[in-house]
């Protein structure tokens, strides 16, 4: 823990810095210039508050993920004569609340760069199952130079920060603060479903798909009841109770089961399903399910035994001719 809040701190004091040269620490070299060509949700054309902190909320047991884009920079971001050559970059990331980070590609990873390239980098937050609501935790993610041991080395700082570009004034800086709150959870449970379920007429068990989803992240499996009802437009009125166990931040499917075996084309019915938990604290949801019946498609064979016998004679005959021309020959 004591690393994470020195890198933390170090991130902090790199937000601060001026445009100047630093001094480098021993181990390290400065071929090249990094910076976070992107931060949290910024872009070019849009207000760039890189490196004052973003805001998002997240609720216990949740995961974010944003992108962000370690860079090599263009040599026209950087002070005359500074670190325009190629470099060995990476990219690291600190939670200070100790919150589960997870990186694509890995943190740590090395990317050799020429000046102006970059690469596009994910990182994600979980918020721990245990924090309430109102609790904060810090997300620094940052670029880095290589040591000469060939280790990402945040400690090796910046040789220049921010980065300037010319044309706009936006400042690239080398790290960025993400600032998450925690907020209430979702209702535990909610029903997902298509806009449109297609049956095809003649089947005598049409499954209509409805998934029930646990949207806690950190609940327990959770039983739910459920009942699914039909107006009786296709094969009758069904009314279907019953249970399903869902996981923690999991969905599971369940069927309305329809009977279109003499179902007209065009037909239209909905379903319409009702989901509760069944223990406390009690919740529901429900969604309705509009359902078309449509002629079975049938293709249209290509070797009937019509064109098949057809095929058949032609080769024959083609054969046919073939040997008389080599008996022709060989007399």
């Amino acid at each position: 823990m004591t690393k994470l809040y020195a890198l933390a701190a170090f991130a902090f004091a790199l937000l601060l810095v001026p445009a100047v040269a630093l001094a480098q620490p021993p181990g390290c070299t400065w071929e090249g210039d990094h910076a976070l060509r992107y931060g949290f949700g910024q872009y070019d054309g849009l207000p760039y508050n890189q490196p004052g902190p973003d805001y998002a909320n997240i609720y216990p047991g949740a995961t974010l993920t944003y992108t962000v884009a370690p860079y090599n920079c263009h040599p026209i971001y950087l002070p005359t004569g500074f670190c325009k050559a190629a470099d060995t970059i990476c990219f690291h990331a600190v939670s200070l609340r100790g919150w589960t980070l997870a990186a694509d590609p890995p943190m740590g990873q090395l990317w050799e760069l020429l000046p102006g390239y970059l690469w596009y980098q994910k990182i994600s937050i979980t918020a721990q199952c245990g924090a309430n609501i109102g609790d904060k935790d810090t997300l620094i993610v940052m670029s880095a130079y290589a040591n000469i041991a060939g280790v990402c080395a945040p400690e090796c700082g910046d040789c220049a920060d921010p980065n300037i570009r010319p044309t706009t004034g936006i400042k690239y800086y080398s790290a960025d603060t993400l600032i998450v709150t925690i907020v209430a959870a979702p209702p535990a449970i909610g029903v997902l479903q298509d806009t449109l379920s297609v049956v095809v007429r003649g089947q005598s068990q049409a499954h209509v798909p409805f998934s029930i989803c646990n949207q806690d992240e950190c609940a327990p499996p959770t039983l739910f009841n459920y009942n699914i009802q039909s107006r009786g437009h296709i094969g009758g009125a069904i009314n279907t109770t019953s249970t399903v166990e869902v996981d923690g931040g999991a969905c599971k499917d369940v069927y309305g089961v329809i009977n279109a075996g003499i179902a007209l084309a065009c037909t239209y019915d909905t379903l319409t399903i009702i989901a509760w938990s069944a223990v406390e604290p009690i919740g529901y949801d429900t969604c309705v399910q509009v359902v078309h019946v449509i002629e079975y498609w049938r293709p249209v064979p290509v070797f009937t035994p019509g064109v098949a016998a057809a095929l058949v004679l032609a080769l024959l005959l083609v054969a046919v001719v073939f040997m008389r021309r080599r008996i022709a020959r060989a007399i």
